[in-house]
C-alpha cells in the first residue's frame, strides 16, 4: 500500500514541475506566482473567515481552524516569507533550466531536511538514512557532470545556484514547520491558512513595486 502511495505522489509531484515549467513558457514569474498565491488564498479563505468570525461552520471536522494572537501571526508571516523566497528561486530555476536538472536537484530536499533534524532537533538517522545522505550527495556530483555536457556550469550559472538556493530554503521551511507545530504549538491549519495570505500580499507588493514599473 505505501509504495503505490509513494510511487504516485512521486508521479504527481513530476507532474506538478512540467505543469509549472508549461506555465512559465512565455509568462512572467512573478504573474505565474502571484496567480499562484491567489489561488491558493481563495481556496483556504472560507477557513480564514470561519475562524475569525467564529462561525463554527467546519467545527468537528478537518478544516476546522483557530484564531491567533500577532505573535504566532508574526511566526506565520516569517513561514510565508522563507517559503515565497524559495519559490522565487525556484520558479525562476524551472522557466531556464531542463527538468532533467532540476527534479533531480529537487528531490534532494528530503536530505538536506533529514540532516537539519539531525542538528536542530537532536533527531536520530539510521544507517539506511546515513545512505541515503550519501548517495544524493555522489548523485548530485554525477548530475553536475551530467549537466557540463549540456552546456550547464554548476559552478558559474546563476539559474543553478538559484535552484540550489530554493532547494534549501525549502528545506529550512519545512524545519521551521516543524519549530511551528511541534515547539510553538501553532496549530497546523491556521498556520497553511494565514500563510497563504502574506503570501499573497507580499506576491503583490513584489508584482507592483518590482514587476510593474518594469514592464
Amino acid at each position: 500500500m505505501w509504495v503505490g502511495t509513494a510511487l504516485l505522489s512521486a508521479m504527481l509531484l513530476g507532474l506538478y514541475d512540467v505543469a509549472k515549467k508549461r506555465s512559465l513558457a512565455g509568462n512572467a514569474v512573478v504573474v505565474v506566482l502571484l496567480l499562484n498565491t491567489l489561488f491558493s488564498t481563495l481556496l483556504f479563505a472560507p477557513v480564514i473567515l470561519d475562524a475569525e468570525l467564529g462561525l463554527g461552520l467546519f467545527e468537528g471536522t478537518a478544516l476546522a481552524s483557530v484564531r491567533g494572537d500577532v505573535g504566532d501571526h508574526a511566526l506565520v508571516a516569517l513561514k510565508a516569507a522563507i517559503t515565497l523566497s524559495s519559490w522565487l528561486c525556484g520558479y525562476y530555476a524551472i522557466k531556464h533550466l531542463p527538468l532533467t536538472i532540476v527534479g533531480p536537484v529537487n528531490a534532494t530536499r528530503p536530505v538536506v531536511v533529514l540532516v537539519g533534524a539531525l542538528l536542530l532537533f537532536g533527531e536520530k538517522l539510521n544507517a539506511w538514512q546515513w545512505g541515503g545522505v550519501l548517495l544524493t550527495i555522489v548523485s548530485l556530483y554525477l548530475l553536475s557532470r551530467a549537466g557540463s555536457r549540456e552546456s550547464i556550469n554548476f559552478r558559474s550559472n546563476r539559474h543553478v545556484w538559484a535552484l540550489f538556493a530554493a532547494m534549501l530554503l525549502g528545506a529550512v521551511s519545512g524545519l521551521y514547520d516543524k519549530f511551528l507545530i511541534a515547539n510553538c504549538s501553532l496549530h497546523p491549519l491556521f498556520v497553511q491558512s494565514w500563510f497563504g495570505l502574506y503570501q499573497l500580499i507580499m506576491m503583490a507588493i513584489i508584482a507592483l513595486v518590482v514587476w510593474m514599473p518594469r514592464r
